[in-house]
């Protein structure tokens, strides 16, 4: 008997309830269920992001919105059509079965030239193959189990987030549409608000332009998928680039009930060159290669970026959207939250190696909608960066002169001694690990801090002194913190006596004298 696992109705997604209880949903379930779910709940945050872009796919395809009039009707009821989902998942159910001998989900059928593969090879922090070893230290010759709820769940990790690294057929494997930049979503109070935030109004234009002779279809209601193109795969649209399948990949499951231990994987789609494909990703202008998706840094947090993240020219689309959001809460349009969240989730491979995986990460900030309306408050928000910035540079100078001091007194140490006990001293990540919380802190305030002179509103009165005074401490903690194990010898001694005054005197005249608000 062939084995069924079909993904509208066995349960299969892990979602978050309130009391923090957590239960599996199937596809149906999960969207009817929307409003009273918080979020979708996984150790791996590749899973989660790759479950919500099925998720908004799935909602293109049955409710557009194909205009901002049709977006708000959404919003004003609440919840998801029932009967549009039923009518939907019925035409298309047998294409939802995982384990279907002709059109497995998100799969191809079996393939007579490739090989089997432990199925933790779908997880990218599993180890198998030429997987990196991160968390887990499964290996190929003990393959582990997967229950076809957790093969679905990195399946679609996997067509997310695949590196293009390796030999395959019918050519080597590619970059997936997630693996570069990170990807950022907005987060609502429950699972309805956070769909819907992120549905952004879907045509033949936007977010992506569907060529007049094709159609945007998912992979599951395809008759036939395009072969792999060497020179790249044509997007069809906003849901078929949702939906793509970086692999030919294919279940193989066994006993009953069906669990699996190997699959089969090679490449299918390539990305095309184009530029800016990604409603949810940031990206900068680079001379060389165009426009490049904005990357995580295992040094340096998101936050401190927030104001290019939030200007308007730089920030990726779904901002601008949300900025359209808070357009309509403000004229009273829909009724909704001044504030909401979000998250950047993405990998980060070590410098020259593009498929050596050093960590993934998710971070998380609240998100005032106000900043990516108001350009005062923008430039508030940016002062004070600067102020952190500044600190952080005098940090910087004077522990490396004071390394300087205690390595050579009278000449010049060498520049490679001294990086290296900078780096074993890490003043930058003291410093920076301690204002996080501060700055989620200003990021909430700042917009409520705001005072009225002439029709003119400016920002920050309370916010930014408090907050120059917490750079301020934070600067000096990280000094203190840097130099305590130097006050036990002379010579640290002598070399922190030589740098502290100095290091206590420019911060003075940076944040108070030359930051004033």
């Amino acid at each position: 008997m062939t084995p069924s696992f079909n993904l509208v109705t066995e349960p299969w997604i892990p979602c978050l309830l309130s009391g923090r209880r957590l239960q599996a949903c199937g596809l149906l379930e999960v969207l009817v269920r929307s409003p009273d779910i918080l979020e979708i709940y996984h150790p791996s945050p590749l899973v989660v992001t790759a479950v919500y872009r099925l998720l908004l796919a799935i909602l293109h395809r049955t409710f557009g919105p194909a205009t901002p009039a049709a977006w708000i009707d959404l919003w004003r009821r609440g919840r998801w059509d029932e009967g549009v989902l039923r009518d939907y998942f019925h035409r298309w159910q047998t294409r939802f079965d995982l384990f279907h001998p002709e059109h497995p989900f998100y799969q191809v059928p079996a393939m007579a030239e490739a090989r089997d593969h432990p199925v933790q090879l779908l997880a990218l922090e599993a180890a198998a193959g030429n997987n990196t070893v991160l968390f887990d230290h499964h290996y190929a010759d003990r393959p582990a189990t997967f229950t076809p709820a957790q093969a679905a769940l990195h399946l679609l990790a996997r067509q997310a987030y695949a590196i293009g690294f390796g030999k395959s057929s019918p050519f080597y494997f590619q970059d997936s549409p997630l693996i570069r930049g990170y990807t950022l979503f907005l987060k609502g109070n429950t699972l309805w608000e956070t769909l819907i935030l992120n549905l952004q109004v879907y045509n033949r234009e936007k977010p992506l332009p569907i060529p007049p002779d094709r159609e945007d279809l998912p992979p599951w209601e395809r008759e036939t998928l395009p072969p792999p193109e060497p020179k790249g795969n044509p997007v069809d649209g906003y849901v078929h680039y949702l939906t793509w399948l970086s692999r030919r990949i294919h279940l193989r499951p066994e006993a009953d009930p069906p669990v699996v231990r190997f699959c089969q994987i090679q490449q299918n789609w390539k990305l095309p060159d184009s530029p800016r494909l990604d409603p949810f990703k940031a990206y900068r202008r680079d001379e060389k290669e165009g426009w490049v998706p904005r990357g995580l840094s295992p040094e340096r947090a998101v936050w401190r970026d927030s104001q290019a993240l939030f200007a308007p020219q730089e920030r990726p689309e779904i901002l601008n959207w949300a900025a359209r959001v808070e357009q309509a809460r403000r004229t009273g349009r829909i009724t909704a939250q001044a504030r909401y969240a979000f998250t950047l989730t993405g990998l980060v491979t070590e410098a020259g190696k593009a498929a050596s995986i050093i960590l993934w990460r998710q971070e998380h900030l609240p998100l005032p909608l106000a900043y990516l309306e108001d350009k005062a408050l923008l430039d508030r928000l940016q002062e004070a960066l600067a102020l952190a910035e500044q600190a952080h540079t005098i940090l910087r100078q004077q522990v490396r002169r004071l390394i300087q001091h205690l390595l050579a007194p009278d000449r010049n140490a060498d520049t490679k001694e001294v990086n290296r006990l900078f780096q074993d001293w890490a003043p930058d990540r003291i410093f920076w690990s301690g204002l996080e919380v501060p700055f989620r802190r200003l990021l909430v305030d700042l917009p409520a801090d705001q005072a009225k002179n002439d029709d003119e509103v400016t920002y920050g009165h309370h916010c930014l002194p408090l907050w120059r005074d917490v750079v301020r401490r934070q600067a000096q903690a990280a000094f203190h913190q840097t130099v305590a194990s130097l006050r036990f010898s002379g010579r640290g001694l002598k070399a922190v006596a030589l740098v502290e005054n100095s290091f206590q005197a420019q911060l003075y005249q940076q944040l108070h004298l030359g930051g004033e608000a």
